[in-house]
């Protein structure tokens, strides 16, 4: 019987699970220990999932860049100025007036990873799979000004559960994904962190990273960086509220730097700077207690009777002194007699 393809499907897509239908098989990109890991709590594979999406990148929202127009006119907090009062110095600008945004950028990788994440959790969903494990979430260049989103995993599903109304994505390995249910936890997605901002060059930039600076700080990159991983993690947040998760797993965060020529300064520079989070958003099923910690125990329990272990002493200047008289002599130095009374 062919399985219900689910909505948003291309027509590849329905023919390959067709096929894997009529075959009775499935395929499986986890490792043998992760097989036997899930099969632990009660999951067993159902088949490798896929979902791609191709999207042109047209309109970043970059065209403008206000830290660049302020240096264009040059606005700024002044700091003082030359010998001659020609060149007025100014305190490189903080907060909004200094990162610019990329907005519609960041909505479209939105978008695109969300559509190829839908597509692989359809095809899951009709294989009769609860969720899939061991997501790979790529991107990738494609054409000019194209890139590829390209998320992949494998299905799995607890016979005799109850079918979700949508199966869950989680980037995690099948151990991991075993730990997480054997303390009462469900991955219930994948959360996406995404943040695109960009900075103009100044003139404290420049000087920062001129050879001849020597080994400095570089101010704006530095709050270029963490002002976008700051946004991203804040993006996040509000995808956890969205999935109504408890909790997130992060497994992966990315940064990437290039440079732009500045669409406001002639000759200037920007540079940009893309943050993105992605982890597995968790919320608790159950209140399992902990699993037992185990210790280190011996080989056997068999004591050797009649003979007590050496002691040894160290003394203070660290050197390891030899170990104590034998217990089997007596206290006044003298050799006892094997097995003779008071001789342990």
């Amino acid at each position: 019987m062919r399985p219900d393809s689910g909505p948003g499907l291309p027509p590849t897509a329905e023919a390959r699970l067709a096929d894997m239908a009529s075959h009775r098989s499935w395929g499986s990109s986890l490792a043998v220990p992760e097989f036997a890991a899930i099969s632990k709590v009660g999951f067993q594979p159902v088949g490798q999932v896929l979902g791609a999406a191709v999207w042109n990148i047209g309109d970043t929202g970059g065209e403008e860049c206000p830290y660049g127009r302020a240096v264009w006119r040059r606005e700024g907090t002044p700091t003082g100025q030359s010998a001659m009062g020609l060149i007025r110095h100014v305190q490189a600008p903080q907060g909004a007036a200094a990162v610019g945004s990329a907005r519609p950028l960041v909505s479209s990788l939105y978008q695109a990873r969300r559509t190829a994440l839908s597509r692989m959790t359809a095809e899951c969903a009709a294989l009769g799979g609860h969720g899939v494990i061991g997501v790979t979430l790529t991107v990738g260049p494609f054409a000019e000004e194209s890139l590829e989103f390209r998320a992949f995993g494998t299905a799995v599903r607890a016979p005799g559960a109850i079918r979700l109304s949508q199966p869950f994505a989680s980037d995690l390995s099948g151990q991991d994904f075993t730990k997480l249910i054997g303390y009462g936890w469900v991955p219930v997605g994948l959360a996406l962190g995404i943040a695109v901002g960009f900075r103009h060059d100044d003139w404290l930039t420049t000087g920062q990273t001129r050879w001849n600076a020597g080994n400095v700080e570089v101010e704006g990159y530095s709050y270029l960086v963490s002002q976008m991983r700051r946004d991203a993690r804040n993006e996040m947040e509000l995808d956890l509220v969205r999935m109504g998760a408890e909790g997130v797993v992060v497994k992966e965060m990315e940064t990437r730097i290039s440079e732009r020529s500045c669409p406001v300064v002639p000759r200037g520079k920007d540079h940009v700077v893309e943050a993105t989070i992605v982890g597995t958003a968790i919320a608790q099923f159950a209140r399992l207690a902990s699993p037992p910690i185990f210790g280190i125990h011996k080989m056997s329990t068999r004591r050797a009777t009649g003979a007590a272990s050496p002691q040894v002493s160290v003394s203070l200047e660290g050197e390891a002194e030899k170990a104590a008289e034998s217990p089997a002599e007596t206290g006044n130095g003298e050799q006892g007699e094997p097995g003779g009374n008071g001789q342990g």
